[in-house]
């Protein structure tokens, strides 16, 4: 796992285009086309990743499978991978495994040693746009939809759309802080898609 700093900021659509205008004045390079993100989000039957993330406990995780350039995740025609993040006092961490059996982790669910067995919960799509200025990259994230999971079964009544966008910044551990704050200059907002869509689609 590689640690890493990372910042959000939530905003409304109707911002959009001020965020390009300050993109376009930091002389930010577009790092990669955009392209839509699709992820299935896995936890226990208790959702202790969802509380442990709603009450800021730490060391905390989150499990998903990605994919890329489908929206809807089980016919993607990219390939799948899974990743674990983990959150600690002071940085932020994500391992990728690309070698996985898909279908029995989503038949039979993934047993991590923290959480027990977990199983799927939540697809989460959207378009995402990568910037990049120095050694700080800016992701911008759109059209964000979140759908729930019956029995392994997306659930065609259970869909969610994000009224707002999201911008984060990543970057090195090693990274001033106080650098990034004055290089960045605009409030920070705590925002998590996972724990946004359990809340709207009220799963329990």
């Amino acid at each position: 796992m590689i640690p890493r700093i990372e910042q959000k900021l939530e905003f409304s659509k109707s911002q959009y285009f001020f965020f390009l205008d300050w993109l376009k004045f930091k002389k930010a390079k577009i790092l990669h086309p955009e392209r839509i993100i699709c992820s299935r989000y896995f936890d226990n039957s208790i959702l202790e990743m969802y509380f442990d993330t709603l009450e800021g406990i730490v060391p905390r995780k989150k499990i998903r499978i990605r994919t890329y350039n489908c929206e809807d995740f089980n016919n993607s025609k990219s390939p799948y991978s899974l990743e674990v993040k983990v959150t600690t006092e002071h940085k932020r961490l994500k391992e990728i495994n690309r070698d996985i059996d898909f279908k029995s982790i989503i038949d039979n669910g993934i047993y991590d040693i923290n959480y027990g067995l977990c199983h799927n919960k939540v697809d989460i799509s959207y378009l995402r746009e990568y910037f990049i200025i120095d050694d700080v990259r800016i992701t911008i994230d759109k059209n964000i939809h979140y759908k729930k999971i019956d029995n392994n079964v997306l659930s065609s009544k259970s869909d969610f759309e994000e009224d707002n966008y999201v911008l984060e910044l990543k970057t090195s551990i090693e990274k001033s802080l106080t650098d990034l704050s004055n290089d960045f200059d605009f409030p920070r907002s705590r925002f998590s898609k996972y724990e946004r869509a359990i809340q709207h689609l009220k799963i329990r």
